[in-house]
């Protein structure tokens, strides 16, 4: 049923209305009930950490698209998806990533794996949800070329080094998957050292893809060489 419901924009937005009706769609920032064709509250909108300008990259990723700072509501926002078992910030995060990956080009977009006891726990990937979504608006392929090993160990209460070494040890490209010479974006919810992102374009350039670059939803402000790069935040 996912092939049929993910083929198509239109598809996909005929089963939102229908489940509305059930489960009322709600801004992920507030959780105010919204109309079916709406994705945020327009209060909420006004506030969001908005990320403007150019984002550096971390090592092995040619561009980083990102939405939003990791504070605030923006913040709130990936937490319940990640931690609070709602799926419709998923869908908002997947128009805000549009935008940004307007005019950009590839052969596939790749969800950065979550660990497996997180998705037995949830019962869905968080990346993966908005990779599916992200797919439909830029008709760019959703592909899972990356696998996370069972063991994955959860990067948030590593340092950065740790975090790239963890991440290195924790996936693994799918030999099922054809990556040579392709135009790979990773699709994450939030990236905050970068070091995954960076362990995982080292791994698919490895396996021969010729560029690897990167969106997401939300980043925390990057430290380089020990000192931390502030960007200015305003409200929209």
């Amino acid at each position: 049923w996912r092939i049929i419901l993910f083929n198509s924009l239109r598809n996909y937005e005929r089963f939102r209305r229908i489940v509305s009706l059930v489960a009322p769609n709600r801004c992920p920032f507030c959780g105010e009930v919204l109309d079916n064709g709406d994705y945020w509250c327009g209060e909420c909108y006004r506030y969001l950490p908005f990320v403007h300008g150019i984002v550096p990259p971390s090592d092995n990723i040619s561009a980083l698209y990102a939405c939003c700072f990791y504070t605030g509501r923006a913040r709130d926002a990936v937490l319940m998806l990640k931690y609070g078992g709602l799926v419709y910030p998923a869908d908002a995060f997947a128009v805000m990533m549009s935008d940004r990956l307007c005019g950009a080009e590839a052969d596939m977009l790749v969800p950065v794996p979550n660990g497996r006891a997180g998705v037995l726990k949830r019962g869905f990937s968080s990346s993966e949800l908005i990779a599916e979504r992200l797919a439909m608006r830029v008709g760019i392929p959703m592909v899972n070329a990356l696998i996370a090993f069972s063991g994955k160990r959860e990067q948030k209460s590593l340092n950065a080094e740790n975090r790239r070494k963890n991440a290195l040890n924790s996936f693994y490209v799918d030999k099922r998957v054809n990556v040579k010479g392709k135009r790979i974006i990773l699709i994450d919810e939030v990236t905050t050292t970068g070091s995954t992102l960076s362990a995982v374009g080292e791994l698919l350039r490895g396996a021969g893809a010729e560029d690897v670059s990167a969106a997401v939803f939300a980043k925390t402000v990057e430290f380089k060489h020990g000192q931390r790069k502030r960007y200015t935040i305003r409200k929209r």
